[in-house]
């Protein structure tokens, strides 16, 4: 299989570099993809841990027999526990891609969208307060919002999903991926997941503006961190991958 992708790993000016991301486009050597990336806080172990780990829980998960979307639960879950030892946290979007099928978990505001001919579609749900069910959640379990961070006691978090970040677990941050499925059509062209280093600074609609306007993978990628890193000024880690379709 002769797929085509780049990726954008950029520190920007934050003084650290957090983000991790892990892509396989042979994974297991089925001819399957399989790929994610981690936005970590309060220190970039989490993210780290997750790149080189969470695909292996899958696979293993999934070769026992489970269904996709349960492998992912389980994975994701049992990364998150694998981490309670850990201070800081990442928030997650993973892809599997098996015959035409795009597989999509998430926690936290990675996002993956899908930029065809015409529009574009997320296929991820963005983990934060602003979603009323996860404030709702936050809130029942006792968090306090000092908007737009769930606080417990004096420190706080963004995103309301997470993988790690076990101080945060007794309000209600749970690692419980939303995870959708997503038929591949001919008029799809790329695939992406990025931070919200990108998401942050452009909107959907403008990521599709911009991509629309070139037909491989690595021209997507660069534009894109031309346009948030160097015209509009973005500050935060900046990870992207885009896949050709």
């Amino acid at each position: 299989m002769n797929i085509k992708s780049a990726i954008v790993l950029e520190q920007g000016r934050r003084p650290h570099m957090e983000d991790a991301y892990f892509l396989d486009t042979n994974f297991s050597g089925k001819e399957w993809i399989f790929g994610g990336v981690y936005d970590g806080h309060n220190d970039k172990e989490a993210a780290e841990y997750v790149a080189n780990n969470l695909h292996k829980k899958f696979l293993k998960i999934l070769l026992g027999g489970a269904e996709i979307k349960d492998a992912f639960v389980k994975a994701y879950e049992y990364v998150s526990d694998e981490l309670k030892d850990q201070d800081s946290g990442t928030c997650a979007a993973n892809f599997f891609i098996k015959n035409k099928k795009i597989y999509t978990a998430n926690v936290g505001d990675v996002r993956i969208i899908i930029i065809n001919k015409n529009s574009y579609k997320q296929l991820t749900i963005d983990h934060r307060l602003d979603d009323t069910k996860e404030r709702k959640r936050i809130e029942t379990m006792g968090g306090v919002v000092e908007y737009p961070y769930a606080m417990r006691g004096i420190q706080g978090l963004m995103p309301t999903r997470t993988l790690g970040d076990e101080h945060f677990k007794p309000i209600g941050i749970i690692a419980t991926p939303d995870v959708n499925e997503y038929t591949i059509s001919d008029n799809d062209l790329f695939l992406i997941v990025a931070t919200d280093g990108l998401f942050d600074v452009m909107s959907n609609k403008e990521v599709l503006e911009v991509s629309q306007k070139f037909d491989s993978p690595n021209d997507v990628a660069q534009a894109l961190k031309t346009e948030v890193l160097q015209n509009r000024g973005g500050s935060d880690n900046v990870t992207i991958i885009v896949l050709g379709l």
